[in-house]
């Protein structure tokens, strides 16, 4: 039993350890850190386990044979180191440690995952008082075991593992993977706790190493607000939680030399930017990161992550142009590069035909998707796990006019991807599983000439742990049956193997058509308000930005139609910030102009159409529709009218987007006129006339009368005796 420390002359072949591991977790605080090893050894600092705890906290990845020395003699044993935490250990408690044969697949592999190792082991050490081992120098907490390996059969009495796999009693063949059980037990024999650990054996570094393409997803749920005050707060932050698991991760990836492919969430970068100072710095090592494209590859992008088949198949190609071009702009404002050429696409979940309208529409012609969405094959099982590439073939375009498109895919494998959250408590035991994981597909077809790959991506709503980051990222480097590559990288070297069939996709997700109408409209009003809008100001980008994250896979159907809701009542928000003042104006003569009022509380310059109208004015051409550039608060139009009548008369108002096809505001005048027509005129002086005639003629009339009964009196009064 020996301490793990630096001993580089004796073990040079196995362990190393890798530098700027303990500055780059100290940087990330997690506490007191240990290194990583070329052999595989793998410090990682755990945050403090719960009283009882045991867990694991570094191991070596990987033991390689050794070699006999030039001068003869035998070669020293290799070493399995083992770093263990264990919190509330009883006094007198101990650690055994118990080795069972390698195991001959992969299937076998799983099932010792989730049921432990059956059978009979090859040996097991003499049980160790934990308090007798010695502590890491640099964390108290930490207890480490060196176990001398032999490809020999060994005793129980001793602290060798024997792999029994030297002659006579073997067949000679060592590579592979052995299952590792931990257990800490009472002094009484009783086991207290115990996992699953594996003992990777290899002669040296394959000719043929298994490629992996780890897809780092840099992304957080997409969470829109209900009722936003405006669209700069439209789309909700991401929790702390999330953020600082975001931040460590890609310090972490700045710091590896381990070839990564970045699946990047545009909307995330901003998330990350509005945060803080922190997010920010997250921000700029991205872009650093993103700089040497032979080593790590940033993935060309939507705004947010979409299902492509479901925005393909309900007819929305435009939205599918707009996701891409927004991601774009948000890649380059934070300097983030892509890989030059065409960026292979990568979709989660459930995938239908679809998909293949999707790819032509962002250029891509390379697919990562899911296994399960693929029909069974025979070549799938036959020869181990399915480690290539493949054509695909997709039907779309509708039955009448089904077209044939083949695109070049790749699977993520749902096992291995479910490892990145399968041992939250323990999240060094889990990396471990995945790399042995890894090293058991390899060793299924070792010594084949065609190059295997596998592609890994984490679950959605993955949560990066840096312990678990740290540990994967130390055991891919230098790895002997493992070769970290980009994902276009993957899919120039990996052999293609046949061609494959999309299984049954009935259940795949649908953007369905009344909310692929309201998108539409709401697109085609954000298009009108935008050419309303010179200058481009942040309110367009933000509106996008709420629009296209209504898109989000993540989000239910009621979701994406609540957000779809809450964009219109932005826009809305903006367009009530332009309204008519309400006045009433009195025209004194028949002819006039008449001011109109439009009063902006936009911080931002608009230019519309003033279009006016009323059944009982004349405007000239000129005065009933032109255009109006709002620069001011109060921004006030003349409009010459002609009243036909006098009284009150209202006058609409609208103002539009200068193609017309958004109203923008509405309004109403009132116009008083107090002036008479020529007409009114005239037929008042006629009426006067005729009046004036009739008067006349009665008077006259009348006098004559009058005379003529005078005449009479005078008359009569004479010839009376």
């Amino acid at each position: 039993m020996v301490s793990i420390r630096d001993r580089r002359g004796e073990r040079a072949p196995c362990r190393a350890w890798v530098a700027g591991s303990l500055v780059l977790l100290a940087t990330l605080a997690l506490g007191t850190i240990g290194g990583a090893e070329a052999g595989g050894g793998v410090r990682a600092a755990h945050a403090r386990p719960a009283s009882g705890a045991f867990v694991l906290d570094a191991q070596s990845e990987w033991v390689v044979a050794p070699k006999a020395p030039r001068s003869g003699g035998s070669a020293p044993p290799a070493l399995f180191d083992l770093a263990l935490t264990a919190r509330g250990a009883p006094t007198g408690a101990t650690v055994e440690v118990i080795l069972y044969p390698r195991l001959r697949s992969r299937y076998a592999f799983k099932d010792v995952v989730r049921n432990g190792p059956r059978g009979s082991p090859l040996t097991s050490i003499a049980p160790i008082p934990y308090d007798s081992l010695e502590p890491h120098p640099r964390s108290a907490a930490v207890a480490t075991l060196d176990l001398p390996v032999v490809q020999t059969a060994s005793t129980a009495t001793g602290t060798r593992l024997g792999l029994a796999c030297a002659p006579p009693t073997g067949a000679g063949t060592c590579t592979g993977v052995y299952p590792v059980v931990v257990e800490l037990q009472e002094p009484t024999g009783k086991v207290l706790h115990r996992f699953t650990t594996f003992l990777t054996y290899v002669a040296g570094r394959s000719a043929h190493p298994l490629e992996l393409s780890w897809i780092v997803p840099i992304d957080t749920p997409v969470s829109l607000s209900p009722h936003p005050s405006g669209p700069t707060n439209g789309i909700g932050l991401p929790s702390a939680v999330d953020t600082s698991a975001l931040e460590a991760t890609i310090a972490q990836l700045r710091s590896s030399a381990v070839p990564v492919t970045l699946d990047v969430s545009p909307e995330t970068l901003q998330a990350l930017a509005r945060a803080g100072p922190k997010g920010r710095a997250a921000d700029t090592m991205l872009a650093v990161l993103s700089t040497n494209h032979k080593s790590d590859q940033v993935l060309a992008s939507p705004y947010v992550p979409v299902a492509l088949g479901a925005l393909a198949g309900a007819g929305e190609p435009t939205e599918i142009v707009a996701q891409m071009a927004a991601g774009a702009t948000v890649l380059r404002h934070f300097h983030v590069t892509t890989a030059p050429g065409p960026s292979p696409w990568v979709q989660r979940g459930l995938v239908t035909d679809n998909i293949a309208t999707g790819l032509a529409t962002v250029g891509a012609n390379q697919l990562v998707l899911p296994d399960f969405n693929l029909a069974s094959t025979p070549n799938a099982t036959s020869a181990g796990t399915w480690a290539s590439t493949f054509t695909l073939t997709l039907s779309h375009g509708g039955s009448s006019a089904s077209v044939q498109t083949s695109v070049q895919a790749s699977v993520t494998d749902t096992w291995l991807d479910g490892q990145f959250t399968s041992l939250r408590k323990d999240p060094a035991l889990a990396a471990t599983q995945l790399l042995a994981d890894l090293a058991m597909v390899h060793f299924e077809r070792p010594n084949t000439a065609a190059v295997r790959g596998m592609v890994a991506l984490p679950p959605a709503r993955w949560i990066p742990d840096p312990v678990f980051t740290h540990v994967l990222l130390a055991g891919l480097s230098q790895n002997p049956v493992v070769e970290p590559v980009t994902l276009s990288q993957f899919f120039t070297s990996v052999t293609a193997d046949g061609a494959r069939q999309l299984a049954d996709s009935s259940s795949a997700p649908v953007f369905g058509r009344t909310l692929a109408r309201a998108v539409s409209r709401a697109r085609v009003r954000l298009s009108n308000f935008d050419g309303a809008v010179p200058g481009h100001p942040s309110v367009i980008s933000e509106l996008d930005d709420m629009l296209l994250a209504t898109e989000a896979e993540n989000l239910t159907p009621r979701r994406q139609t609540a957000g779809v809701a809450a964009f219109e009542h932005a826009l809305q928000a903006q367009l009530g910030l332009i309204t008519f003042q309400k006045s009433t104006v009195t025209l004194t003569a028949r002819t006039g102009w008449i001011p109109v009022t439009i009063e902006s509380g936009a911080p931002y310059t608009v230019i519309g159409t003033l279009s006016v109208s009323g059944n009982k004015f004349v405007f000239s051409p000129k005065s009933s529709r032109r255009t109006v550039r709002l620069d001011h608060a109060t921004n006030v139009s003349r409009v010459d009218v002609l009243a036909r009548t006098s009284g009150d008369s209202p006058l609409d108002v609208t103002f539009t987007s200068p193609n017309g096809r958004l109203v923008i505001a509405r309004g109403l005048i009132t116009v008083r006129s107090t002036a008479t027509s020529v007409a009114g005129v005239a037929l008042t002086v006629v009426a006067l006339a005729v009046l004036l005639v009739w008067w006349a003629r009665t008077w006259r009339s009348g006098r004559r009368k009058r005379r003529l009964r005078r005449a009479d009196e005078l008359g009569r009064r004479a010839t009376v005796p």
